[in-house]
């Protein structure tokens, strides 16, 4: 494809959508469905106890959030949540995106992981708990689109499942964790994007262009695409070079966390 017809097809992504993601006043669905490496179960790993665990008062009632992963099971009602929070912050101060394997939960441990079973069909899968909610009594965790989608919850809205705190099959003790040298990757990030709108119809056209998957991120001064991940910076260099006539600002950043 030449350099004309790219920058054709971007002016063309760029003008498709001008509707701000804040006129939102319900939540929705996103406009297409998890791929296939998206509904894979998140991995679980031996991470750190970290932020968005000291005790809060939502409504009026307040939540203290526990401080250990503890074997812990649970029976009630899922929920989820999608596009009105896509890209915004989550407890932990990560960024929320429907299409990743993660959940919230008003007082496990950030992060835990979890096996979800929809007790309606008996499909599960694995998540990752970075968020607070649902502030819903009869409610007692809020899933992904992507987590919903997989395990039929979406289809219904809410569904009863079984909750299963899960844990790595080896720990590795934490003075040897520190040894190891952390595995470096790159994205490729384009920032200065209007709208969550924008970034998402730009990002879906050059995925399908260039071959690379992306995500759409928010933060509370930029709106960006970040592409990859990639194992080296050579190979984000060259993706970043198939990228030279878009108008945005490019970098290349270094471990970004999912």
């Amino acid at each position: 494809m030449n350099k004309f017809t790219l920058t054709l097809l971007l002016l063309m992504l760029l003008s498709a959508c001008t509707t701000s993601r804040y006129s939102h006043k319900h939540d929705s669905a996103p406009t297409r469905p998890p791929t296939t490496l998206e509904l894979k179960d998140a991995t679980v790993t031996n991470e750190k106890v970290g932020r968005g665990n000291s005790p809060y008062t939502i409504k009026g009632i307040r939540y203290v959030p526990r401080k250990n992963r503890k074997t812990f099971t649970q029976t009630g009602t899922a929920s989820w949540y999608g596009r009105k929070f896509h890209g915004h912050l989550t407890s932990n101060g990560e960024i929320y995106n429907m299409y990743q394997m993660s959940a919230a939960h008003k007082t496990l441990p950030l992060p835990s992981f979890v096996k979800v079973t929809n007790l309606a069909n008996n499909k599960s899968t694995i998540v990752r708990v970075n968020d607070r909610g649902p502030f819903y009594q009869e409610r007692i965790i809020d899933l992904s689109y992507a987590a919903a989608y997989k395990i039929g919850v979406y289809d219904t809205g809410t569904a009863k499942v079984q909750l299963e705190v899960v844990f790595p099959d080896s720990i590795e003790p934490e003075s040897k964790q520190a040894q190891q040298t952390e595995k470096q990757q790159f994205h490729v990030k384009l920032s200065g994007i209007e709208s969550i709108e924008h970034a998402e119809e730009v990002g879906k056209g050059l995925s399908i262009m260039l071959n690379q998957t992306y995500s759409s991120v928010q933060s509370d001064s930029d709106i960006a695409l970040l592409f990859g991940p990639f194992d080296d910076q050579v190979t984000a260099e060259t993706f970043s070079n198939q990228l030279s006539d878009v108008t945005y600002n490019k970098s290349i950043i270094k471990n970004v966390l999912p």
